[in-house]
């Protein structure tokens, strides 16, 4: 427990460390908290066996070695080149001198204004490397943190205009739903209303045969101009329907003279 807690009191300074160098250094362009922690302990472990005279000289000479190198914690093992190495023609002409063959993901990658410096760290020999950490540069953390606050504007905007078409396109369909639900409702309204009218005969000749009134369906026409006590007196009175047969056949419906008996006629 003991050795657990000492490893995560050296994780803090470490990261500090690297962010220091540059703000960007930061997971996923370093290694996530857990693996740190995993290399820690490895390490950890080599330097009790060694300091206990576990292992052979070679393995003693190699643990040293490693503690005058560079603890690296960065995501990418690319390979740097320097632009004197590759007899590039810009070297000493730009600020970064360094050149990087790398395949990582954009969010990986080492932040090129570091990459001679990282260079310089991995090959540094007896704890000296070509180029040593300096103060901060305020200058440059405050542009690289104006640049990432800018990034995360532009996902914002383009998370949120992502959003607002998902709604426009959720709306739409949910407005065709409407309509079709309305138009069907209609349909099957219009069937009932159908079936619920009672059949005509067009040929008959009083009123009792033209309509089943024994439905108590008493609807215009029929009631336009007649009371319904007055239109079941009149039930067995014959009539002169043939006008009315007509004029239902053809799809009319009118309460006109067709209805009137043939005494008041």
């Amino acid at each position: 427990m003991k050795n657990k807690e000492l490893i995560n009191d050296m994780i803090v300074p470490l990261l500090h460390q690297w962010t220091k160098a540059n703000s960007l250094f930061k997971p996923p362009v370093i290694n996530q908290c857990r693996t740190i922690e995993l290399k820690l302990t490895k390490l950890w472990h080599k330097a009790v066996e060694t300091s206990l005279g576990k292992g052979n000289l070679a393995r003693k000479n190699e643990f040293l070695h490693t503690l005058d190198t560079l603890f690296d914690i960065l995501t990418c093992k690319c390979s740097i080149q320097l632009c004197s190495e590759s007899n590039c023609s810009h070297s000493g002409k730009r600020e970064n001198n360094s050149h990087i063959d790398c395949g990582c993901p954009r969010e990986k990658k080492i932040p090129v204004l570091e990459l001679e410096f990282i260079k310089a760290q991995r090959t540094k020999a007896e704890g000296q490397g070509s180029m040593q950490m300096g103060s901060i540069d305020y200058s440059e953390t405050k542009k690289q943190i104006a640049n990432a606050k800018k990034r995360e504007q532009i996902r914002e905007r383009e998370q949120k205009k992502k959003m607002k078409s998902e709604e426009a396109i959720q709306r739409e369909e949910e407005l065709c739903q409407d309509v079709y639900h309305f138009f069907d409702s209609s349909s099957d309204e219009q069937e009932a209303t159908s079936d619920d009218i009672p059949p005509i005969n067009v040929n008959a000749t009083k009123l009792s045969e033209l309509v089943d009134l024994s439905l108590e369906v008493l609807e215009p026409p029929l009631t336009t101009s007649l009371t319904s006590q007055e239109l079941r007196n009149l039930k067995e009175t014959p009539m002169q329907v043939p006008k009315c047969g007509e004029m239902c056949e053809n799809g009319h419906r009118s309460s006109g003279p067709c209805l009137q008996p043939l005494e008041a006629r």
